[in-house]
């Protein structure tokens, strides 16, 4: 009986211990997986967020290229109209001079005839055309801050580029670190899902054959009672002791009762 018993208590010590190795490995394995979808989740979105930023990335540098190439041909027609408008007035102011006395003929010879003095002289034109030389001053001001404007805006667009480029460089070298430090996450979980499933499995196995045992030496402390106990205990004792036995059988049905079938385990 002595030895019966204590083969019994130690096979629902294994029992107990393999239920709660189960419990804490079936934790474990819902925590993985939802750790698995989490990191799935974010990887799709981080790389969904580098694409559209990549794409986003190309079309904006399109635009600042289009936007100096266009701002450098027109500071390029500005500066030419610039040379035209101030060689113009300043052979028209010389011409003027000249009609005005306060230049030799001589001066102005050896400047170059302009197309516009050609044009003018003639019937209707007592001289050459000299320009409203008071209006000059406002047209080249407005040529020059022209000017100004197409070189601020080549200066900001490369400046503005050159930064973006280097934002999106971070961006992305920020972005691939982060997916491959969660791939590898996921890909080692994955792993240690597998081997935890395996584990749950193998417990469980483990818990079956624990069962059956404890089962044996229950049916051999039965056997033994009516021999060993029985002829020595009073009724009150054997009563007692039955729905000991009783409990315990339960408790044992409720370790290996995982799904909650049995009514007295819920």
């Amino acid at each position: 009986m002595g030895k019966a018993t204590q083969d019994r208590d130690f096979r629902f010590a294994d029992a107990n211990k393999l239920s709660s190795d189960i419990a804490g490995l079936e934790a474990k394995r819902d925590q993985l997986e939802e750790d698995i979808d989490t990191l799935t989740s974010a990887v799709s979105n981080l790389h969904s967020d580098l694409g559209n930023a990549t794409q986003i990335r190309a079309e904006e540098k399109t635009v600042n290229l289009a936007t100096v190439q266009e701002a450098k041909e027109g500071l390029k027609a500005v500066k030419d109209a610039l040379a035209i408008l101030k060689s113009f007035y300043a052979s028209a102011a010389k011409s003027e001079d000249y009609h005005a006395g306060r230049l030799d003929k001589q001066a102005l010879v050896q400047k170059k005839a302009s197309p516009v003095d050609e044009d003018t002289t003639g019937p209707g034109f007592d001289n050459a055309y000299s320009g409203k030389q008071e209006a000059s001053t406002s047209i080249i001001g407005i040529l020059e801050v022209i000017k100004s404007d197409f070189e601020r805006t080549i200066k900001t667009t490369k400046a503005s580029e050159k930064q973006a480029a280097a934002d999106h460089v971070e961006f992305d070298r920020v972005s691939r670190t982060d997916i491959s430090g969660k791939s590898t996450k996921k890909e080692l979980n994955s792993e240690d899902l597998v081997t935890t499933k395996n584990s749950i499995e193998q417990k469980m196995s483990d818990l079956q054959t624990a069962m059956d045992l404890l089962g044996s030496a229950l049916k051999q402390l039965e056997e033994l009672k009516p021999v060993c106990v029985d002829m020595t205990m009073s009724y009150e004792e054997r009563v007692q002791k039955r729905e000991e036995e009783i409990t315990a059988l339960k408790k044992a049905l409720c370790i290996l009762d995982t799904d909650g079938v049995e009514a007295d385990c819920k």
